[in-house]
């Protein structure tokens, strides 16, 4: 809980949550019915702490500090912070892949040409409940792997000659981060599944001795 979820909202607080909710459900992020239950809660909304609940899953961070606390924050500067300037991975002949204690930002772009692009979740550090994931596939693979309670939704990816595998739930718990995957997937194969013993082992071998565990029993 935030230390100023009691404090109260006004009109034009309630107005730009109403002005989010929209822009979700216009890029498919909440779904008709979700809409009209979330914006007949924000007109009805006394604290901030009743509009974060409405928006923490839809809006990033940084976006919903500014929409609930209404003072500047300066934009980062890294790459995936914004739509214009996603986090780019390429996977050209060599593997490329993210495991352990990795920062994830809201807006990613992935490009299995060749070789395959490896996303591990599991000790991941995401900055925002919604990560936007958009995939050039040519012939190498995309494989997430999420720990439990996370949702990875690959309905508005184009198959192509491709395949899509998504083993997880589509939809993430409560409070938990949501996966969207969209773009096109030429030749490779899209794979979301949980952990198993390899990616464990896999781990292991990046981490010193002291921090190692027992493999996944999946």
């Amino acid at each position: 809980m935030n230390t100023d979820d009691h404090l109260r909202v006004g009109a034009p607080e309630r107005q730009r949550a109403l002005e989010a909710l929209g822009r979700a459900r216009a890029e498919g992020r909440l779904t008709d019915d979700e809409y009209d239950q979330r914006s007949d809660a924000a007109r009805l909304a006394r604290t901030r702490g009743d509009l974060r609940g409405l928006l923490a899953d839809v809006v990033a961070p940084v976006p919903l500090f500014e929409l609930i606390a209404g003072e500047p924050v300066a934009p980062p500067r890294d790459p995936g912070y914004s739509w214009d300037d996603p986090l780019v991975l390429t996977a050209g002949w060599d593997n490329e892949t993210r495991l352990g204690r990795w920062e994830v930002p809201p807006f990613l772009e992935v490009a299995p040409l060749g070789g395959n692009v490896k996303l591990n979740f599991v000790d991941a550090v995401p900055v925002s409940l919604v990560i936007d994931i958009v995939v050039d596939g040519r012939a190498g693979n995309l494989v997430l792997v999420v720990p439990e309670g996370w949702g990875v939704n690959t309905s508005r990816v184009d198959k192509g000659m491709g395949s899509i595998k998504n083993r997880v739930a589509e939809r993430a718990a409560p409070g938990h981060p949501q996966i969207m995957v969209r773009g096109n997937n030429r030749l490779g194969d899209i794979v979301a599944r949980y952990p198993n013993r390899f990616d464990t082992w896999q781990l292991n071998r990046a981490l010193p001795p002291s921090q190692r565990r027992r493999p996944e029993l999946r």
